[in-house]
């Protein structure tokens, strides 16, 4: 690990303190601010943070400013409780200054951009900064709030998790990834975003539905793309944990995908689908795409921070690696009982709450508290 981001491991921290709130409010009148905690609070405190170590790394350079990082992350805390508050139009304020500074430390580092994963990168870097001023502009009536909401989805995360996919996945199955491939894949997922935001400004229904049916396409070609490669291994070894988790949330994507394409075709489901298209697209495809991540990411920048070049210590040490198998079952079991039981009527779909609940705080104990524990007991 060339450069080491500090503050990463307090926005992991932050985007699950974030996610468990959410769901405290999904069943309240409050829907935007449920939105608001959701989609900024966990999806962009997590796309921040981890770009912060992603990206540095993926150009063997150090971060400019790295102290901009901490003020980024105060900017961004305040923005989110300040939603909580209800003072919304200065949280966008604040949330679209903190990614300013995110921008003002990230982009100097980038030098070289022809890999594939840093166009993505990039790519979710520009729409997470679209997001924020659309978000900013929505508390005027001047753009749709749907429209920030899947400025920051659609078009900042689905980018981050293709590009860091397409680098991380064979590179873990020791597998190549077909370059040219990728890049005509890269091109149609911006025009896709694209055709979908505008879908949004101009509430065309009719467009909205194209736009829809064509991020579907889409999230069918990336499950596609990642069949092919896993298809080159030439060794039948298990999959790496890390991979398990990406692939079952990557199933549930098209599913959330063909969610959306229903509910743009019949407006009257909305109602109805929309909590089941936030179950199946953040609380899983999101969610498992983290766990991943999180379990990849968190063990070796705390092994970076304090245990490099010590012996004795290894980065298995700060994750609970031998438990990860039974999770990854637990989590599916728990996760589809959550997605069945919030479809019944409040207030028995309270009982969802408790189950993800106890998934997340099992989660935290094999990577956030087996980490911290190490991290301050093991001796260097």
């Amino acid at each position: 690990m060339h450069y080491l981001s500090k503050i990463t491991p307090f926005f992991f921290v932050k985007a699950f303190v974030f996610l468990g709130l959410s769901l405290f409010l999904r069943h309240s009148q409050d829907w935007t601010l449920f939105v608001l905690l959701l989609i900024y609070g966990f999806v962009g405190s997590m796309l921040v943070g981890a770009m912060y170590q992603i990206v540095p790394n993926s150009q063997n350079r150090k971060l400019f400013l790295p102290q901009l990082s901490y003020l980024t992350f105060f900017f961004n805390s305040t923005a989110l409780l300040l939603f909580l508050i209800s003072q919304r139009l200065l949280g966008s304020v604040f949330l679209l200054l903190s990614y300013i500074l995110f921008s003002v430390s990230i982009l100097p580092t980038v030098k070289n951009r022809q890999p594939i994963t840093v166009k993505f990168l990039l790519s979710s870097w520009f729409f997470l900064i679209l997001s924020a001023l659309f978000l900013l502009l929505s508390q005027f009536g001047i753009v749709p709030f749907q429209l920030a909401v899947h400025s920051l989805t659609i078009g900042s995360l689905l980018n981050a998790v293709y590009g860091v996919e397409f680098a991380w996945i064979p590179m873990l199955t020791m597998t190549t990834l077909n370059f040219k491939d990728a890049l005509r894949f890269f091109y149609a997922k911006q025009f896709s975003t694209l055709l979908m935001l505008l879908s949004f400004y101009i509430t065309t229904i009719n467009l909205l539905a194209f736009a829809s049916f064509v991020e579907f396409a889409l999230s069918l070609l990336f499950l596609l793309q990642i069949y092919r490669l896993l298809k080159q291994r030439r060794i039948k070894v298990p999959l790496p944990m890390v991979v398990k988790f990406f692939l079952f949330g990557m199933g549930l994507l098209p599913l959330g995908m063909l969610v959306a394409v229903v509910m743009s075709f019949e407006r009257a489901l909305i109602p109805f689908l929309v909590g089941i298209h936030y179950g199946l697209l953040i609380y899983g495809f999101t969610v498992f795409t983290v766990f991943g991540g999180v379990a990849h990411l968190l063990p070796r920048i705390l092994y970076t921070w304090r245990f490099s070049g010590v012996q004795g210590v290894s980065i298995s040490d700060l994750v609970d690696e031998p438990a990860f198998p039974t999770f990854f079952k637990f989590s599916i079991v728990f996760y589809l009982l959550f997605l069945l039981l919030s479809l019944l009527p409040h207030p028995a779909s309270l009982v969802s709450l408790v189950i993800y609940l106890i998934l997340l705080l099992y989660f935290a104990k094999l990577t956030f508290l087996k980490g911290l524990s190490a991290f301050l007991f093991l001796r260097r």
